[in-house]
């Protein structure tokens, strides 16, 4: 099914929890789907191909559109694994995932890669079509631009047709109109083909100059950060096509079922995003050819983090029973050490040992514990500095007005309530401190509030109250006193 998949990913593969108040809305859905020719062997049924909707979501200007490629099927998306989407602007597609319930969207930058390289151009072909009684005109991205075989993949497009996804992916190739069909170059046993058009009001919290600044300061950064070592990643390159163990069975690439799989198919909706993302990054890394400008260790980090807060999360959020977060904490944690004792291009003695061993031999005195989810304890509270006082009860409240339930009365309006102390500073910290316990009920009922932040500011300003107490005045003291009392 990978190879399925890999198709109707050509429309990215030419190359080698953001929220704001800028949205992009997608004004035309473009479907298509996998057509077998009649005389084709193949694994799969046309039928198997049709659980997987391929989609092209255009904007009204044809400047920016999203590619979704995912199950329709649950039976299939459990085996399948996957839900990829992908965020086209500007030459770049940015690897996203959106929230089913509320469409937030998450991308992470390292994730985007170019459509055409520098010096790259969409040659057209001395070859046409007809797909679905239309003619069409055949388009590529050469490897070589004086051998017009030398590409992996090639469009049809039906150049006169109104519809123009054409430019949407290809902005600088003044190129138009429909794209008809993706084929293989070496396999013309199927190919992924238009089916259908529809007008839809898609509107997604995309704030497409961010993401373009946040690509731009990426990619500064690993320049300075990672210089590419050429001979290594030569080298690299050339041990990627020898016998060795391939981007494929990295376990960052995807989950693979040796027994470590979910038994709660529903949970496979949460975690598809996360390999959406290390998916493709790892084409990036050096360690499988990419440009240098990851690295595998990079990518694994980013696993590690974004799955430990992905079950905080949902769970925060009641997304999950306490049940369902047990077995994700279960699930990550068996995929974490595989993930940490894999080693890309290593040679595989299929002779000596099974397959699935071969990247799954795991260094158990490492992840010994039961507690890999947690996080280690620094001492850093004392150097917090208390001086512009930003809760985020108050942000919630006012995006929401039924946040106010989810915290005690005193928090509504709060710094009015505070007393008119002597002391400046105690009206600070006690401010700050009342405060943080506010946005305290808040993240256990899954509000924006960053937890550890919370108690160390917590801790300063109590801290700081501590240290105050034998010099306030008994005014001040008597006032702090009658505050505390009667909070609630």
């Amino acid at each position: 099914m990978k190879k399925i998949v890999c198709l109707a990913l050509s429309l990215t593969a030419f190359v080698g929890f953001a929220q704001n108040n800028k949205s992009v809305e997608f004004t035309k859905k473009l479907s298509y789907k996998i057509e077998m020719s009649e005389d084709s062997y193949n694994e799969f049924t046309e039928a198997e191909y049709s659980n997987i909707n391929y989609d092209h979501y255009l904007d009204k200007n044809n400047k920016e559109s999203l590619l979704s490629f995912y199950y329709n099927d649950t039976a299939a998306a459990s085996y399948g694994g996957s839900e990829s989407n992908f965020f086209v602007s500007k030459n770049w597609m940015v690897p996203l995932s959106v929230s089913g319930i509320s469409k937030a969207v998450n991308y992470t930058p390292y994730g985007a890669f170019k459509i055409l390289n520098e010096g790259q151009t969409v040659t057209k072909l001395d070859r046409k079509g007809t797909i679905g009684g239309t003619n069409c005109q055949y388009y590529a991205i050469l490897r070589d631009i004086d051998n017009k075989e030398s590409y992996d993949y090639c469009f049809c497009i039906d150049e006169s047709n109104k519809i123009n996804n054409a430019e949407s992916i290809f902005p600088d190739s003044k190129l138009k109109g429909l794209i008809l069909s993706v084929e293989y170059n070496t396999e013309s046993s199927y190919k992924l083909v238009y089916k259908s058009s529809q007008n839809v009001s898609l509107k997604l919290d995309i704030d497409s100059d961010k993401i373009s600044a946040d690509i731009e300061e990426y990619q500064k950064s690993v320049v300075e950060e990672y210089p590419v070592d050429a001979a290594a990643v030569a080298v690299d390159s050339v041990l990627a096509y020898g016998d060795y163990g391939s981007v494929y069975s990295d376990p960052l690439y995807t989950y693979n079922y040796d027994g470590s799989e979910l038994q709660d198919y529903s949970l496979y909706s949460y975690i598809t995003p996360i390999y959406s993302v290390t998916t493709n990054a790892l084409y990036n890394t050096k360690e499988y050819g990419g440009e240098g400008t990851l690295n595998r260790d990079q990518v694994a980090s980013f696993y590690k983090k974004e799955s430990k807060s992905l079950v905080k999360n949902l769970k925060s959020a009641k997304m999950i029973t306490a049940d369902q977060k047990k077995e994700l904490e279960k699930f990550f944690k068996t995929q974490n050490e595989k993930i940490k004792n894999y080693v890309p291009n290593q040679p595989i003695d299929y002779a000596a040992t099974d397959v699935a061993e071969a990247y799954a031999v795991t260094d158990t005195a490492a992840y010994a514990e039961d507690y890999d989810y947690y996080t280690k304890y620094e001492s850093s509270y004392k150097n917090e500095t208390i001086d512009d006082i930003v809760l985020a009860y108050d942000l919630d409240v006012k995006d929401n007005e039924k946040i106010k339930e989810y915290a005690p009365d005193y928090c509504d309006n709060l710094k009015s309530k505070i007393p008119n102390f002597q002391n400046k500073s105690l009206s600070t910290h006690v401010h700050n401190l009342t405060g943080q316990i506010c946005d305290l009920y808040l993240y256990n009922n899954g509000g924006n509030v960053g937890y550890f932040e919370t108690i160390n500011s917590m801790r300063k300003s109590y801290l700081e109250i501590e240290k105050l107490r034998s010099t306030l005045s008994q005014k001040d003291q008597k006032l702090l006193l009658e505050f505390i009392k009667n909070l609630d």
